[in-house]
C-alpha cells in the first residue's frame, strides 16, 4: 500500500510539472488561455502563460495588456510600463492602458512619465484623478539641527520649504527656499595693513533659492535644468554665489540612467562638477533599490573624486528606509540635481545617513533622517564630529 502511496504521489507531480512545461501551440490558444486566466485573477500564472506565448511567437496587443496587468497588481510596475510600450505601439491613445501607465509612474515616484501618460487620459478620467496640465504635484517643508563637539562651532539649523508643479503635460517646475544658520567663534583673520591677528566671532547666515525644471522628451527621457542662488552673510560680508545644472535622465526596465554637470562660483571658487548616477530596482517597484553615483568635482583646477552609494528597502506596511553614504572631500560639493550645496566654513570628509519615510495616507508622506558627518577645522587644526536630525513632510496632490 505505501509503494503504491508514493507511486500515486510522484505521477501527481510529474503531470503538475508536465502541464506547467506545456507550450502555446497557436494564437487562440494564446488569447484564449490568458483570458481565462485573466477573468479569474489568476495572475502570476497569466504573466507565465503570456511570457510563454511570446517566446513561441504568439504576441498580441490584448496578450499585452493583460500582461501590463498582472504586473501592475504584482507590483512589478516597471515591468507593466514595458508591456504597456507594445501596446501604445497599436493604439497610442489605449485608455485603460495609459491609466495603468500613469499609475505605474506614480508608484514609482516618476512624476514626469505620470504627466506624460495622463496627457492622453480623456476630460472625465482626468477630472476622476484631479490632474490638470497647470496642477500642483506636492508641497513641502523639511527642517533640522546639526550638533557637533567643536567648541568652536555652534549648533547649525536648516529649513526649507518647496513645490513642484507641472507647467504642462510635459514640463515641471520645482522651486525653493532655504536658510542655514550658524554661529562660529574663534575665527581668526589678519588685520589688513599689519602684522596683527584678530579673533572674531559670526553669525554664519545663508538665504537659498533653488529652481529645476524638467521636459520630457518621450515617456521615459527627460531634459533637465536648474539654478540655484546663495546669498551667503559672514563677518559682515555678503557673497552672492550662482550654481546652475544641466543634466538627461533615463528611465528602463528596473533602472534609470542620469548624467549631469554643474557649474558656478562659490565664494572665491570656480566649481564644475560631474555626475553620473544609475538607479536598480530589480523587483519592478521600490521596496528594494539601490543607487550609485560618481562625481568628478574640479575647483580652480583642483580636482577630487567623489562617490555615494544608497540602499532603500521596505521596512513594513507604509514604512520605508534607506541608509546612505557619500566619501571624498565634499568640500563645495553639490548633490541632488543642484539642490544641496556643502558650502560649510568647515570641509567635510565623510557622510553617512539613514532616513525613514512612512505614508500616513494618500497625501501625506513623513520622513525622517539622521545623519553623521566626519568635519575638518581647519583654523584651529582638528577634526570633530557633527549629527544632525532633520525631519520633513510632503503633501502630494
Amino acid at each position: 500500500m505505501d509503494h503504491r502511496k508514493h507511486i500515486l504521489i510522484f505521477l501527481c507531480v510529474l503531470i503538475v510539472g508536465i502541464a506547467n512545461a506545456q507550450t502555446i501551440k497557436s494564437f487562440n490558444e494564446a488569447d484564449s488561455v490568458s483570458n481565462a486566466q485573466y477573468m479569474a485573477g489568476n495572475w502570476r500564472q497569466l504573466i507565465v502563460t503570456g511570457q510563454r506565448a511570446i517566446d513561441a511567437g504568439f504576441d498580441s496587443p490584448a496578450l499585452r495588456q493583460r500582461l501590463g496587468y498582472a504586473r501592475l497588481l504584482t507590483s512589478d510596475y516597471s515591468a507593466a510600463l514595458k508591456e504597456y510600450a507594445e501596446v501604445f505601439k497599436n493604439d497610442s491613445h489605449n485608455q485603460p492602458a495609459r491609466y495603468y501607465a500613469y499609475l505605474c509612474h506614480k508608484y514609482l515616484n516618476q512624476d514626469p512619465g505620470a504627466s506624460y501618460n495622463a496627457a492622453y487620459l480623456d476630460t472625465s478620467q482626468q477630472k476622476s484623478e484631479n490632474i490638470t496640465p497647470y496642477g500642483l504635484i506636492n508641497v513641502g517643508v523639511e527642517s533640522g539641527l546639526k550638533y557637533n563637539n567643536n567648541t568652536y562651532r555652534g549648533t547649525s539649523s536648516y529649513t526649507r520649504v518647496y513645490l513642484t508643479n507641472r507647467l504642462s503635460w510635459r514640463w515641471q517646475l520645482e522651486q525653493s527656499v532655504a536658510y542655514f544658520s550658524q554661529y562660529i567663534s574663534g575665527s581668526t583673520v589678519q588685520i589688513p595693513g599689519s602684522a596683527l591677528v584678530a579673533t572674531i566671532n559670526s553669525n554664519d547666515q545663508q538665504f537659498e533659492y533653488y529652481g529645476k525644471i524638467s521636459y520630457s522628451l518621450t515617456e521615459n527621457l527627460q531634459l533637465m535644468a536648474a539654478y540655484h542662488y546663495l546669498n551667503t552673510n559672514y563677518e559682515s560680508v555678503s557673497y552672492s554665489n550662482n550654481i546652475g545644472f544641466a543634466g538627461l535622465r533615463y528611465s528602463g526596465t528596473g533602472f534609470t540612467l542620469q548624467g549631469d554637470i554643474n557649474m558656478g562660483n562659490m565664494i572665491g571658487h570656480h566649481i564644475n562638477q560631474y555626475n553620473a548616477s544609475v538607479m536598480y530596482y530589480p523587483m519592478g517597484n521600490l521596496d528594494f533599490y539601490t543607487i550609485s553615483r560618481g562625481s568628478y568635482l574640479d575647483q580652480n583646477s583642483a580636482g577630487v573624486g567623489v562617490f555615494q552609494q544608497s540602499v532603500g528597502y521596505k521596512v513594513f506596511k507604509n514604512t520605508w528606509a534607506e541608509t546612505s553614504g557619500t566619501f571624498g572631500n565634499l568640500n563645495n560639493y553639490i548633490d541632488a540635481d543642484g539642490l544641496y550645496i556643502y558650502n560649510a566654513i568647515d570641509g567635510t570628509k565623510l557622510k553617512l545617513g539613514e532616513t525613514v519615510f512612512y505614508q500616513l495616507n494618500k497625501h501625506i508622506l513623513l520622513q525622517l533622517n539622521y545623519t553623521y558627518e566626519k568635519k575638518q577645522d581647519e583654523i584651529h587644526s582638528l577634526n570633530y564630529n557633527q549629527n544632525s536630525i532633520t525631519a520633513g513632510l510632503l503633501w502630494k496632490f
